[in-house]
């Protein structure tokens, strides 16, 4: 299983693989290549390992962006080969014939030999929109962010296609991980995570992670809620406060002060974890 952390800022890339030598895997959403897709592509490609380009459909389903089929085709076929997947431009999260027709539209528009672009599903019949793609030839299929729940969906997948490789959007649950071990998926989650003043930690002897508030004694023990409803502990008051402090003088060369001023070495230590949890979630049997 691959984690894919989607970003706006190619930069944190730099940051991340100067600071601990850690190839990590990236998604970017189309409508933010401005600015980015020169340093992803081959300023900082050997910094990188896995990079997936999304068409940017949730941007569109919250009417943040605008991207047209024709447009995105024409971006792939150009540029599509310096990415390592490629997304279908699902702009309708009601409509799968709208999304098919794209899907459609993007291949037949394909130079020959091209890698297709992965179908994303939403109906709400899954299974069905998903045995339409299967039919097709896709062996690689993408799970829409909007989904709730999709422990039912993954058990048919297991049932009837069992070599499937399947992407989650926007989804690191751990249970889902822990219980699926789908082939890849993205989120935001280190910067959302960073941007309530938090930090992921792993604690090696527990196998179990932490979140830890960062910032100034303004929050209580519990008033913040971690990943999955879990409790937020303060930094400073943290019962294995050493341990974190030499993990991240050993690890990144930084201090509790440091994370305290900086929202990106915040994200650092966040997508550090990221790429713990893929390592924890692979060695599961």
């Amino acid at each position: 299983m691959k984690i894919v952390n989607a970003i706006g800022n190619a930069d944190i890339v730099k940051e991340f693989y100067e600071t601990t030598g850690v190839k990590a895997s990236y998604l970017i959403s189309y409508p933010y290549l401005k600015g980015q897709a020169i340093k992803l592509t081959k300023t900082y490609r050997s910094m990188i390992d896995l990079l997936f380009l999304d068409s940017g459909a949730f941007s569109i389903f919250k009417g943040v962006s605008k991207v047209n089929v024709a447009e995105y085709s024409l971006y792939i076929n150009r540029y599509g080969e310096a990415f390592d997947e490629v997304f279908n431009l699902d702009e309708d999260f009601s409509n799968p014939e709208v999304n098919l027709r794209n899907q459609l539209y993007l291949v037949d528009h394909l130079p020959p030999g091209r890698k297709r672009p992965i179908p994303v599903i939403h109906a709400k019949d899954p299974f069905e929109e998903l045995k339409t793609y299967t039919g097709l030839g896709y062996d690689y299929i993408a799970i829409g962010s909007t989904m709730k729940s999709k422990a039912k969906l993954f058990e048919q997948i297991k049932k009837e296609f069992p070599e499937l490789k399947v992407h989650l959007f926007g989804d690191l649950t751990r249970k889902t991980l822990k219980d699926y071990k789908p082939y890849s998926a993205d989120s935001t989650g280190y910067v959302v995570t960073a941007g309530q003043g938090n930090i992921s930690y792993w604690h090696p002897g527990e196998q179990k992670e932490y979140v830890l508030y960062v910032g100034e004694r303004d929050k209580k023990e519990g008033e913040v809620q971690g990943k999955e409803g879990g409790k937020v502990f303060h930094i400073k008051d943290f019962k294995y406060r050493k341990e974190v402090e030499t993990f991240l003088s050993e690890t990144f060369n930084y201090t509790i002060r440091d994370l305290l001023v900086s929202k990106e070495k915040q994200w650092v230590v966040n997508l550090h974890f990221n790429k713990q949890l893929e390592d924890y979630i692979n060695s599961l049997p």
